[in-house]
């Protein structure tokens, strides 16, 4: 049995076997371009066929139709399964250096904004990571449902995972409004109706400066119901991360230990040739003691605050897609219900600190953020589904999400210290209940409705493409807030002016194919981003002066307007003529006006904000080489240059400034050695290294909460063997150790200067088995 053989019969075993057919010749398990094994089918010519080191078609959804990845005339990354596995990714934030113009602020897991190509208006003094109204800017889907929320986009597991697609631009025909810069599409493997098979995998793990071992236990089964016509695939995780991060304080260890389980139920009838039913239902939790945060007066990876700050996540997904297959078109609906709550919590000590703020004697207390949500979505779409040279989608969406939050600070013993201090009253005295320092809430209902289109033509080589979306966006919302901090000893409810938009988002797109390999393209497109109303008064009694200074410069602490972006790029894709080497690449240029950003008073509070123009212009690289009938080498880099248009003076910002937490340089490349062992017995080495280039935290240095971030590298290794049912491997991810940070925090009063940096050192085995 030849390595390509060995590998395609495994692979088989994981998933449908027409999807894993072109495993060697795909083995772009990298973490780059066309590592997608999304039902590879063979693309090569009479002359090539024998060529074993040859590559084969990617096939993608991106556009909500089955295409080759060659033939899409945008710019778009796809993961393959098998990358993912090499990378160690349990979550999409472990993909983020490993593409090319993807970039975030983490807060930790389920707080996280992901950007592309420097579309970030996010900043270290942003304020509260559970607010609800800073708009996404990066869809997320799972398959057909949108997920993304705001800043609390849930990070779930990727295990039994076909691909990741991620798709560099504005979305903003198919995608919507919270595709304004991108969209990251994790693509599951559907039920096999033909074979039953199934999957453990279980890895154990060593971290640097934890005094636990970690564990993530995965598996999963594809039960064939009826051949052919219903199937079932369950898969579950369960992972056990230790901490790293101690307190010096309490003297307690590995404060940032977490665990997060979930499953995925799905369930696929084919009655008949023409209609396929999937029915879906999705599970997550999660939960950690701790963020993984170390402040700076501390030794490194440890933290000196004494109150809690954990975080609690759980969401249950619910979707029904139906296909319907006529002769020349194809009609699906998809129907999404998810339920998640959140508890976030937050320490804010340093606040304490200040003198006046508690009663003598009263100890520190965490900031408490519930945030539940129910979300109901619907889309219907019809498409064209023939050879011809005229193909068109067209379709109709609507999204109903219930959005209940209660922002509170409870301060055990407060009543009693105030008892005892002049200073201070009671809680109930300014309508909050017992030991109440804040105690706030609010209900917002947010509906959407939306009419899209796309279609394209091609003469012979070329092909124009135009797309078009109406929106219609309503939100109604309403709070309550009390406590001595709001300083109201009479609070009432408050209901806000309903908020509403609509408009369109336009596309057009023109591409022209050089040869069956190379095609290059054009494209200009809009995207969009809701405004919205801010929840919460800004108090009066610490911030009074500066809201009334804020107001007659125009601006309104209750509300923040839209903001719009226009899109332009060039760019080229393809293969050599012997299909060894694989290329993509695309320059960029993004004009961002009416930017949303937090604006925040110098006495700690924050408010959402329109704060002018900003542009970025960048580059973008992909490479993957089948060297050898064995060596495989992958690269993928961005330069992005996003910087304001225009001096803000409330953030002090000035033009010229570099957007925050974006890299001017990020790159990651890799090589993977495949080499027989014996006839059944297959052995690899796989080697990875990743680049982010030096940020900054606020756009100004002369912000008093800058902070410059250095560059760093990780490098990440693995070796092991497989047959056919088998797969042992050991890992060094972050092996030189490297102490990169990824965000930097300066909020004062609130927070104190601290960094979160990557996941140390962490040495590990992985174990699989396939039936």
């Amino acid at each position: 049995m030849t390595d390509g053989q060995m590998n395609k019969k495994r692979r088989n075993r994981e998933t449908n076997k027409v999807c894993r057919n072109a495993l060697k010749s795909t083995a772009l398990q990298s973490s780059l371009l066309l590592g997608g094994l999304a039902c590879a089918v063979p693309a090569v010519s009479a002359q090539d066929a024998n060529t074993e080191t040859a590559m084969e078609e990617v096939v993608v959804t991106a556009r909500k139709r089955s295409e080759s990845v060659y033939d899409v005339p945008i710019s778009i990354n796809v993961m393959s399964s098998d990358a993912i596995d090499k990378l160690g990714a349990h979550d999409f934030t472990d993909l983020i250096s490993s593409v090319p113009s993807l970039g975030a602020y983490q807060n930790g897991p389920g707080r996280t904004r992901l950007s592309i190509r420097g579309v970030n208006s996010t900043s270290s003094s942003n304020g509260n990571d559970n607010e609800t109204q800073n708009q996404e800017t990066v869809g997320i889907y799972v398959d057909e449902i949108p997920i993304s929320l705001a800043s609390l986009s849930p990070e779930l597991g990727l295990f039994d995972a076909s691909r990741v697609e991620v798709l560099r631009g504005p979305q903003g025909t198919l995608y919507g409004a919270g595709s304004m810069a991108g969209t990251l599409r994790v693509v599951t493997n559907k039920p096999n109706t033909e074979e039953f098979e199934g999957k453990l995998d279980v890895t154990l793990s060593d971290t640097a400066y934890a005094s636990k071992h970690s564990y993530d236990v995965k598996a999963l089964v594809n039960i064939p119901i009826a051949e052919d016509k219903v199937a079932l695939r369950m898969s579950g995780y369960h992972k056990q991360a230790a901490g790293y991060i101690d307190n010096v304080t309490t003297g307690e260890k590995d404060v940032n230990d977490g665990r997060s389980a979930g499953g995925r139920f799905a369930l696929r009838a084919t009655p008949n040739e023409k209609l396929t039913a999937d029915f879906v239902f999705m599970y997550h939790e999660y939960s950690d003691n701790g963020r993984t945060e170390d402040t700076d007066s501390t030794p490194l990876y440890s933290r000196d605050y004494t109150s809690f700050d954990g975080y609690d996540d759980q969401i249950a997904i619910y979707n029904l897609t139906l296909k319907y297959d006529m002769d020349n078109m194809s009609l699906v609906s998809s129907s999404s219900y998810f339920d998640r709550s959140v508890f976030n919590r937050r320490s804010i000590d340093t606040f304490y600190g200040l003198p006046g703020i508690l009663p003598e004697g009263v100890d520190p207390h965490e900031l408490e953020d519930l945030t539940d949500v129910n979300a109901f979505v619907q889309e219907v779409r019809l498409s064209s589904d023939t050879d011809s040279d005229f193909q068109w989608t067209v379709g109709g969406y609507y999204d109903y999400r219930d959005i209940d939050g209660i922002n509170s600070w409870p301060v055990p013993g407060l009543d009693e210290g105030a008892a005892n201090d002049p200073a201070f009253e009671p809680a109930s005295n300014w309508g909050a209940p017992d030991d109440y320092f804040l105690y706030a809430t609010s209900d917002q209902r947010v509906e959407t409705f939306a009419f899209f289109g796309e279609a394209y033509y091609t003469w012979d080589k070329l092909t124009v493409t135009a797309g078009l979306r109406y929106f219609n966006w309503k939100q109604k919302l309403s709070d309550f807030e009390s406590g001595q901090l709001i300083g109201e000893t009479d609070p009432q409810p408050s209901t806000y002016p309903v908020g509403k938009e609509d408009g369109f988002n336009p596309k057009l797109n023109i591409s022209y194919k050089i040869s069956d390999d190379l095609l290059v393209y054009g494209q200009a497109a809009k995207g969009f981003r809701y405004g919205g109303t801010n929840t919460g008064e800004v108090p009066v009694d610490l911030c009074g002066a500066e809201a009334a200074e804020a107001a007659a410069s125009g601006e309104d602490p209750q509300f923040f307007r839209p903001d719009k972006l226009w899109n332009y790029e060039v760019g080229f894709k393809g293969t050599t003529n012997n299909r060894k080497l694989s290329f993509n690449a695309a320059a960029f240029y993004i004009d961002w006006s009416d930017m949303q950003n937090s604006r925040r008073f110098e006495c700690g509070f924050s408010f959402r904000s329109n704060v002018g123009k900003a542009s970025s212009k960048g580059l973008e690289l992909e490479l993957t080489a089948n060297l050898t009938d064995q060596l495989i080498a992958t690269f993928g880099g961005a330069y992005t240059d996003a910087k304001l248009d225009e001096t803000v003076e409330s953030l002090t910002a000035f033009e010229g400034d570099r957007v925050p937490y974006v890299p001017e340089f990020a790159f990651s490349g890799s090589l993977e050695y495949d080499y027989t062992i014996s006839d059944d017995l297959e052995g690899f080495v796989w080697g990875n290294v990743q680049y982010v280039g030096d940020r900054g935290s606020e756009f100004s240095k002369t912000n008093t909460n800058y902070r410059h971030i250095e560059a760093y590298t990780l490098a990440n290794f693995r070796t092991g063997i497989r047959n056919e049912r088998y797969e042992a491997s050991i890992f060094f991810n972050n092996a030189f150790a490297s102490k990169g940070v990824i965000r930097a925090q300066r909020r004062f009063p609130f927070d104190p200067d601290a960094s979160l940096r990557v996941k140390p050192r962490t040495i590990g085995v992985n174990l699989k088995t396939y039936f």
